[in-house]
């Protein structure tokens, strides 16, 4: 308390200094207190053991799923205070607006909301240092937990600790029929388990956070609210969670996550586009990013909001980390992230201008995969820190692995193999179903009218497939301002129209195609950054084949059907609609291409230049007129 006393109280001090170009006492303060006590990123010791899907924990390694719950309660009770504790490793994506491992705040970046690097190429490779943080600090948790239970169950448990990783929640693959999309165990609010005193029913550690004092979060309601909130009902103190309308809006929007996926990893081969939602503005074929991705989830987990009701913590970037379901999720997303490496082995790493502040890079400063990954130091001494390129290898460096390649023997072709059979239009894997084999896992044989009658089936290679047999693809791209409108905004594509013009129930529409998540804060207001997205359309069309609505896939026909039948809306932060032709920028295009089938099932499609469709959007409110930004690249 005395040292950030006295680093406010130099601060004008500090001014002077920098003007000067000699150190400032707010660096010498900031340097006594890295010294004091530097949290080093080193991820789990020992040997290398994979993160499982968290409902592959909980079916098959129930001592495991113990020691996680139990580990996730402990540690969210650890004091505010602590550098270790879940509050602050939580609060280094965003607010409480304070230094982390005595990392100081840029003379620049009055306006950032903590570390956290978006719209950025340095968005993988921060977030998996992140992770790893995170990760080691709970294993810590997770020991002490093994060590407390008595004789007759401490070598199992023990045991079940040594082996442990922290877990992930795919949100694109197909969960176990009859089970929704977002894990049961996720979303309920109490659970029983196993403690070392005996079975024990406590709050559910995975449905929200507690703060013990959450003044820190700097934004209202936020800094009245006592825990985190999914789709909250009210702004008040006392505010609950609605969350059948996180597990509704996730059962509704699975199945476009899935095919989002797999277009990213069939179509995004540079690391630069495939990175982040700013690079992606720059191209047609990878328009959509594993972090345009990702902030989909965000918004769809926190909910949108309403005129009189804020979404929830996941919702906004400087609050999300600490919604126990933020660590399921990015932990998936450095999952995809090592197996997109695994398909583009030789293509890692990029450069770019950083869009925005962070808290400790100023805009404009050129970001590569050199560029330190702040706070994250790789020694106690604090004089160095993580790179991009030195978590290419994240088994070898950070000691975890995911079931793909744990499972398989890990080569390029084994990776393609899962991800065909679990986000490819002929999908079958459940979320978590890998299995161990000698090599890779056959997929299933393409067929792209599940659903059609049979004599459908019998003709979907000329009703789907162009006369070389590949297949037919259509995508909605879109471009937009991502912080023009204060706050985390969403896009929704639809099949006709919605059935309801209230926005906040946009997300759990019968006609929604697919949804694009803007994630923002209120305070970041730039609107000149182009985020962007793309929405597959292939899945809608197929199935208007297979009812008989859409003679085929071909140009001819599709063209004037989705002129026809594509709608979009866009809902502000506050829950009302936006003209999207009032949003400066913004811009929809669809494009055709196709898709030639893998060569084996341990290979990707190979999409085809992207062709714009201009005439399905012409003069419609937001839609692509021209094809000035629609240069295949």
């Amino acid at each position: 308390m005395k040292l950030t006393s006295l680093v406010c109280g130099l601060s004008l001090m500090s001014q002077y200094a920098s003007a000067y170009h000699i150190p400032s006492l707010d660096d010498a303060a900031a340097e006594l207190e890295k010294r004091a006590s530097v949290v080093a990123t080193t991820g789990v010791p020992g040997a290398i053991y994979p993160r499982l899907e968290v409902r592959q924990m909980l079916y098959n390694k129930p001592n495991q799923w113990t020691l996680f719950i139990l580990a996730m309660q402990a540690f969210q009770a650890q004091s505010q205070s602590s550098a270790t504790s879940y509050y602050q490793i939580a609060g280094i994506h965003g607010v409480p607006r304070v230094n982390y491992n005595g990392v100081g705040q840029c003379s620049t970046c009055s306006d950032a909301d903590g570390y956290c690097t978006h719209d950025s190429v340095l968005f993988p490779g921060w977030h998996r240092a992140y992770m790893a943080l995170f990760e080691q600090q709970f294993m810590t948790v997770v020991n002490q937990i093994a060590a407390s239970y008595p004789s007759s169950q401490l070598a199992a448990m023990q045991g079940a600790a040594s082996t442990m990783r922290f877990p992930f929640w795919d949100w694109a693959a197909l969960p176990r029929s009859g089970y929704p999309t977002l894990p049961v165990v996720v979303s309920e609010k109490t659970i029983t388990v196993n403690s070392p005193t005996g079975s024990q029913t406590i709050n559910n550690p995975l449905y929200r956070h507690y703060f013990s004092d959450p003044s820190g979060l700097y934004y209202g309601p936020f800094v009245d609210w006592p825990y985190t909130l999914r789709y909250p009902n009210s702004d008040a103190s006392t505010a609950a969670s609605v969350e059948q309308s996180a597990i509704s809006a996730f059962d509704n929007i699975r199945a476009s996550m899935q095919d989002q996926v797999f277009q990213l990893f069939s179509t995004c081969s540079d690391y630069l586009h495939f990175s982040n939602d700013d690079a992606g503005s720059s191209s047609t074929s990878c328009s959509n990013s594993l972090e345009g991705i990702h902030n989909t989830i965000h918004t769809t987990a926190g909910g949108p909001g309403s005129s009189t009701v804020s979404g929830g913590h996941m919702t906004y970037l400087a609050l999300a980390a600490f919604d126990p379901i933020f660590w399921l999720h990015h932990c998936n997303v450095d999952r995809l992230f090592a197996m997109w490496q695994s398909q583009y082995p030789n293509s890692y790493g990029g450069s770019q201008p950083a869009p925005h502040d962070t808290w400790t890079i100023a805009a404009g400063t050129t970001q590569n995969a050199d560029s330190p990954l702040t706070p994250f130091y790789k020694d106690t001494a604090g004089t160095t820190f993580w790179t991009t390129n030195m978590v290419k290898n994240w088994n070898t460096t950070f000691h975890y692995t995911y079931p793909e390649f744990a499972d398989s023997d890990g080569s390029k072709g084994a990776i393609a193999s899962y991800i065909n059979k679990l986000y490819g239009p002929s999908a079958t894997a459940t979320a978590g179903s890998s299995k161990r084999t000698a090599g890779p896992e056959p997929v299933a044989a393409p067929d792209a009218l599940p659903t059609a009658a049979p004599e459908l089936v019998e003709r979907q290679g000329t009703l789907l497939a162009a006369a070389n047999g590949s297949l037919f693809q259509y995508v909605a791209n879109i471009r937009t301002p991502r912080y023009a409108l204060n706050g985390s905004y969403n896009i929704f594509l639809f099949h006709g129209s919605p059935t309801t013009e209230v926005p906040s129930q946009w997300i759990l529409d019968a006609n929604l195609i697919g949804p694009m998540g803007v994630l923002a804060q209120t305070n970041m207001t730039t609107a000149d950054l182009i985020a962007a997205g793309s929405i597959p359309l292939t899945r809608t069309l197929t199935t208007a084949v297979a009812n008989g609505q859409l003679a085929d896939l071909t140009e001819a026909n599709a063209t004037p059907y989705l002129k026809a039948n594509l709608a979009w809306r866009v809902a502000a932060p506050n829950g009302t609609e936006v003209d999207p032709g009032t949003i400066p920028d913004f811009e929809i295009a669809v494009f055709a291409s196709t898709a030639a089938p893998p060569a084996t099932q341990y290979s990707l499609p190979e999409w085809s230049a992207f062709v714009p469709l201009i005439e399905i959007t012409v003069d419609k409110s937001g839609g692509a007129n021209t094809t000035a930004n629609a240069t295949a690249t």
